[in-house]
C-alpha cells in the first residue's frame, strides 16, 4: 500500500453472522491446526462463488467496517449504490468525518447517516453540487462519477496518477469531458479494466463493483516510476481460523499465480496489526465423523481432548454453530478437526 496518506485509513472490528471477527494485535502463531480460505463471503450470504471477483474486496471492507450489509447478512452486490452510500463508504475508509461542519448541500438533511460524510467531502473539495446546490444523495452514482470522486479522494492523500490515455474503450465517446482523466488514470492504475472493451461510464455502479474499486485503491503500490498501480496476487487471501478473520494474508510458500480455496493444514500463521503471513500444508478433506455424548468427543472413533475456547463452525454459510461439538450424521454430514498439541481447537462442519 502506498505510504502517502494524509487521511488515515480507519479500520475497525466487524461481525459476520453470529461470529465475531477480530484478529489479535499481537504476534500470532498457529501451527498444525487448520485454516480456511473461503470461496464465498464469510460476512454475506448473497456473495458467493458467482461473485468470485468481488469476494475478497467485500469481505476486507466489511471486516474493516467500511461497508455494511442491508440486513440478515445480505449485501445486495447487484444493487446500484446511491451517491450518499458511496460518500459514506469513502468517509469510513479515509476517516474523513473530522472535516465535517455545518456547511452542506441544500438537499442533505441534518441527522442522517450520510450528513457528516457529505459535509466532510464537500469541505475537502472532493464533491460538488449541481447548479441548484443540491447533491441528490438518494440518486444512483454513475461509474464515471465514482471514478472522479475516488480519484479526488486519493489525490488528497498525496497520490499522483498517470492521466495519459494508454487505452481507448470502444465507448470512449460516451465519457464526459470532466471524467476523462479519471477514467484514464484508473485504467492505467488497474483500478478498472472495463467489460468487453467498454467502460460504461454513464451506467450506475453496483455495490460489488464499488467495493472492488475501493479495495484496489487501498492496495495501490508504486509501479517503479512513482505512479500507483494495483497488482492482483492470488497468494494474498482472506483467511479464517475458527471464528477469527484475517484479511489479506500472504501465503509465503506459494507463487502469485497459485489458486487457493478450502481447508488447509497450517504449518505456521504469524503476523501483527494488519500484516499476516501463513505457510500452508496440504489441503484437508471434510470426511471425519464426530460423536459428542456425555461431554466426550470422539473423532472417527478416537476420544480426543477439547480446548477451553474450542468453536464449532459451519463452512457455508460461514458461522459459529456452538462452543461445543455437534455430532455428525443429521444436519451436519461430515467434519474436519483442527488439532494443536493434541487438543481440538476447532471443528469445521459441512451440511
Amino acid at each position: 500500500m502506498m505510504n502517502k496518506k494524509l487521511i488515515s485509513l480507519a479500520l475497525s472490528a466487524a461481525v459476520f453472522c453470529s461470529a465475531q471477527l477480530n484478529a489479535s494485535a499481537s504476534d500470532i502463531t498457529e501451527q498444525n491446526g487448520l485454516v480456511y480460505v473461503p470461496d464465498h463471503s464469510v460476512f454475506f450470504i448473497d456473495v458467493d462463488e458467482n461473485k468470485s471477483w468481488a469476494i475478497q474486496a467485500i469481505d476486507y471492507l466489511a471486516n474493516s467496517g467500511i461497508v455494511n450489509g442491508k440486513k440478515h447478512c445480505v449485501y445486495s452486490p447487484n444493487t446500484e449504490i446511491t451517491r450518499a452510500d458511496f460518500i459514506t463508504m469513502l468517509s469510513r475508509a479515509f476517516n474523513m468525518n473530522n472535516y465535517a461542519n455545518n456547511d452542506n448541500f441544500k438537499d442533505v438533511k441534518e441527522g442522517m447517516y450520510y450528513t457528516k460524510p457529505i459535509s466532510a467531502a464537500k469541505n475537502l473539495g472532493i464533491i460538488t453540487g449541481d447548479k441548484n446546490e443540491n447533491f441528490n444523495p438518494s440518486s444512483p452514482l454513475s461509474r464515471q462519477d465514482a471514478m472522479v470522486i475516488l480519484k479526488r479522494t486519493l489525490e488528497k492523500t498525496g497520490i499522483e496518477f498517470d492521466e495519459t490515455m494508454l487505452k481507448a474503450y470502444s465507448d470512449n465517446s460516451k465519457i464526459s469531458n470532466y471524467a476523462r482523466t479519471a477514467v484514464y488514470a484508473f485504467t492505467n492504475a488497474k483500478l478498472v479494466s472495463g467489460n468487453n472493451n467498454k467502460i460504461n461510464p454513464t451506467k450506475p455502479i453496483l455495490r460489488a463493483e464499488m467495493a472492488v474499486m475501493l479495495y484496489r485503491s487501498l492496495m495501490l503500490e508504486e509501479n517503479g516510476l512513482g505512479k500507483p498501480v494495483y497488482l492482483h496476487k492470488n497468494n494474498v487471501v482472506n483467511l479464517c481460523v475458527g471464528d477469527t478473520f484475517y484479511p489479506n494474508v500472504l501465503i509465503t510458500n506459494a507463487d502469485e499465480e497459485d489458486m487457493f480455496s478450502g481447508l488447509y493444514k497450517s504449518i505456521k500463521l504469524y503476523g501483527q496489526g494488519s500484516e499476516y503471513y501463513v505457510e500452508l500444508g496440504e489441503s484437508s478433506d471434510m470426511t471425519q465423523i464426530i460423536e459428542w455424548n456425555d461431554d466426550v468427543l470422539s473423532v472417527d472413533g478416537k476420544v480426543m481432548t477439547l480446548s477451553e475456547d474450542m468453536v464449532s463452525i459451519c463452512l457455508e454459510p460461514y458461522s459459529v454453530i456452538s462452543n461445543k461439538p455437534i455430532s455428525t450424521g443429521n444436519e451436519y454430514k461430515s467434519a474436519a478437526v483442527s488439532v494443536q498439541d493434541g487438543v481440538v481447537t476447532a471443528i469445521y462442519y459441512n451440511k
